[in-house]
């Protein structure tokens, strides 16, 4: 068989013109499409990993912000509670001083009112105890409670101890001047002069026995000393009087007056207290 060169020749310009058509006309056009879709994906990725690494990012934002917040709500909730405790230590106090200071002032009124009530109860057994006295000495002897008194304080001052005989030279020589001896005699009424009489000579005696010189006796007479008499000296004080009973049967009412009034102050007291706490609404701390 013979081959036709300028056929085969034909052929092959006619394969590349087709070869050139398909690239020119599908294959090109395919490729820069698949190459589109191609970059298009890539794009399309590219944007969604940006999107899921904003996304990581803006939860890794979210969960360091709900820490500060869970930090700070854990701060603010500690010193809440500092700031009421401390609230309520200071309310405490407030009431403790509230009811101290009460506690003193209710004390010192009731200091004041017991004093007051015993003075008058002191005043009023004197007044009786002196009425009381005074009939019986008429009753039975027919003589004054004044008079009754002076003989007993001249009783005490005859029948001396050793010790208080010596205090009373001691206080005598003390009170030795170039004009003689100077002593007082006070009573709460005036003394019959033969008890003044016989007095002044007791204690001239005395003063004999101890080689000093003369008495001076200056009588003065002073209400306050209930139902007694007294002799004054440098250093040196000689008294018989109800006083001293009575000021024994005061201490014994008010020792039994304090003891009550010292029970009702801490229960009352106790009392204010708690209803203090109560109305400042603060409650004890437990452990």
């Amino acid at each position: 068989m013979e081959i036709n060169w300028v056929t085969f020749a034909a052929q092959i310009v006619n394969f590349f013109v087709l070869v050139f058509v398909l690239q020119r006309l599908l294959y090109k056009p395919i490729v820069k499409a698949m190459e589109r879709r191609e970059q298009t994906i890539r794009d399309r990725l590219n944007s969604a990993e940006q999107q899921q690494q904003e996304a990581q990012q803006e939860v890794a934002h979210y969960q360091q912000m709900q820490a500060d917040l869970a930090a700070r709500q854990a701060e603010l909730l500690t010193q809440a509670q500092a700031e009421v405790e401390q609230t309520r230590q200071r309310l405490l106090q407030e009431v403790r001083d509230a009811a101290a200071v009460a506690r003193s002032q209710w004390q010192a009124s009731l200091r004041r009112q017991k004093e007051a009530f015993l003075q008058e109860v002191r005043h009023r057994t004197m007044q009786q105890l002196q009425m009381s006295v005074q009939l019986v000495l008429k009753d039975l002897a027919e003589v004054t409670l004044e008079a009754q008194i002076a003989k007993i304080f001249l009783q005490r001052l005859q029948n001396l101890a050793d010790r208080d005989r010596t205090a009373l030279v001691t206080a005598l020589t003390q009170t030795e001047q170039q004009s003689g001896i100077a002593l007082t005699l006070v009573s709460a009424f005036e003394l019959p002069e033969s008890i003044r009489t016989a007095i002044a000579q007791v204690l001239q005696n005395y003063l004999n026995a101890a080689n000093l010189g003369d008495l001076h006796l200056d009588c003065e007479t002073q209400p306050d000393l209930i139902c007694g008499i007294e002799l004054r000296g440098r250093g040196y004080k000689l008294t018989w009087s109800i006083e001293a009973y009575l000021d024994a049967i005061a201490e014994n009412l008010a020792s039994v007056l304090g003891e009550e009034i010292g029970e009702e102050i801490g229960e009352e007291i106790g009392e204010e207290i708690g209803e203090g706490i109560n109305a400042e609404g603060v409650e004890p701390a437990h452990g």
